[in-house]
């Protein structure tokens, strides 16, 4: 009969470098394939100044839409970075829930060419754009939760207060995108053409951010006087 044996901890290691390595493969195809699609369209020889506004018109916007999803992919990115920096050992749920996040950033390609078609008359891929977000984050939160909360012997030991504040910082961007996602979609639902109504609820999101921003800041500030206190009671 046989057994398999637990990998040695030199080879564990690797095997966590690997998963890591993997997730920064991921997000640059995510963003080479972003930045693929963007070609500038055929130019005339003779054309007024006037004229090339326009037809460069839909190439700019494609580039403003790349540029805002390279900041959330790098956003993320920098986020898995600093989980990551904790981690010491892994096992399946982390590896599942790891490709569940890497799921939504190899999706961003699609959203972000699908955001293009949104008009007012068929909001249907902004709202995939929105889900893509909101997935990430949401993704960003379950693997956070799992490492320190559910799963503390995966993280190095130690450094409670930057593991509790990362956790609050995954925490929190996963509640603004998801109330500010269902707000938004249930103001189509219900307020179908009231434009100043859709236009509010745009809102939500940047006033729930700023909030939690200040508010995160706060709690880590109160979090290192009380370590100091405790320090300087030691």
């Amino acid at each position: 009969m046989s057994v398999i044996k637990e990998p040695k901890p030199f080879h564990r290691e690797f095997e966590l470098e690997r998963l890591i390595l993997f997730s920064d493969a991921v997000f640059a195809i995510a963003i080479t394939l972003l930045i693929i699609e963007i070609k500038l369209p055929a130019l005339p020889g003779k054309m007024p100044a006037s004229g090339y506004w326009d037809l460069l018109r839909p190439t700019a916007i494609e580039f403003l839409t790349f540029t805002a999803s390279f900041v959330f992919i790098g956003n993320f990115w920098v986020r898995h970075l600093h989980l990551c920096r904790f981690l010491q050992n892994y096992n399946e749920g982390l590896i599942h829930r790891n490709l569940f996040f890497l799921f939504f950033i190899v999706s961003f390609p699609f959203s972000t060419s699908a955001i293009l078609h949104t008009s007012a008359h068929f909001m249907l891929p902004f709202f995939i754009y929105l889900c893509n977000l909101t997935g990430c984050l949401a993704a960003l939160f379950w693997i956070s939760y799992y490492v320190f909360q559910k799963n503390p012997q995966l993280s190095v030991p130690g450094h409670h207060t930057e593991k509790e504040l990362l956790y609050q910082r995954c925490k929190y961007g996963f509640l603004t995108a998801a109330t500010g996602f269902t707000c938004i979609a249930m103001t189509y639902f219900l307020y179908p053409e009231n434009t100043a109504y859709q236009r509010v609820s745009y809102m939500v999101i940047p006033v729930l951010g700023l909030f939690n921003y200040f508010r995160l800041k706060i709690k880590k500030r109160n979090t290192l006087r009380l370590v100091h206190k405790v320090e300087a009671n030691n």
